[in-house]
């Protein structure tokens, strides 16, 4: 076990995240990160499951981008603990295909090594996301409103 992360480290990768700048996020990643953006990756690219810091940073500099103008992470809460980190918010961004702006909640789970991040996760609203990124909502069967828990 390397030890628990700073809170400086942890800080100082979201300032570099916020302003989605890949070298600078890249310096805190790990040779061998692991990151997951849970939700479907067929109508949101955004989400997946990238290897290694190459495939990370080029999420970040060439595919992200093509996406999304990324905005900011509004983060409501963050807590550092040992090794890990885990903040929720909120994802805001304008999609480049149709000019809407999206904004979903997330929740980041973290890990990290030497003061470098080895897996990321992010838990968001795919569901809220999703029809964002289509422009409507998606069918949902027989569901009503009143029957869905909205926050």
């Amino acid at each position: 076990m390397s030890g628990p992360v700073s809170r400086t480290t942890v800080e100082g990768f979201y300032v570099a995240y916020d302003v989605n700048d890949a070298e600078r996020i890249a310096a805190y990643l790990d040779d061998d990160v692991e990151w997951i953006v849970f939700g479907p990756p067929a109508l949101m690219q955004v989400c997946g499951q990238w290897r290694g810091k190459a495939a990370v940073f080029d999420r970040f500099s060439r595919l992200l981008p093509q996406l999304l103008e990324f905005k900011r992470f509004e983060r409501h809460f963050m807590l550092v603990d040992g090794d890990e980190s885990a903040a929720c918010g909120r994802i805001i961004g304008k999609h480049r295909a149709s000019g809407r702006i999206i904004s979903h909640r997330s929740a980041h789970f973290i890990r990290y090594r030497d003061q470098k991040v080895i897996a990321f996760r992010a838990v968001t609203d795919s569901l809220d996301a999703a029809e964002q990124y289509i422009g409507h909502r998606i069918d949902r069967g027989t569901e009503s409103e009143a029957d869905m828990l909205v926050l």
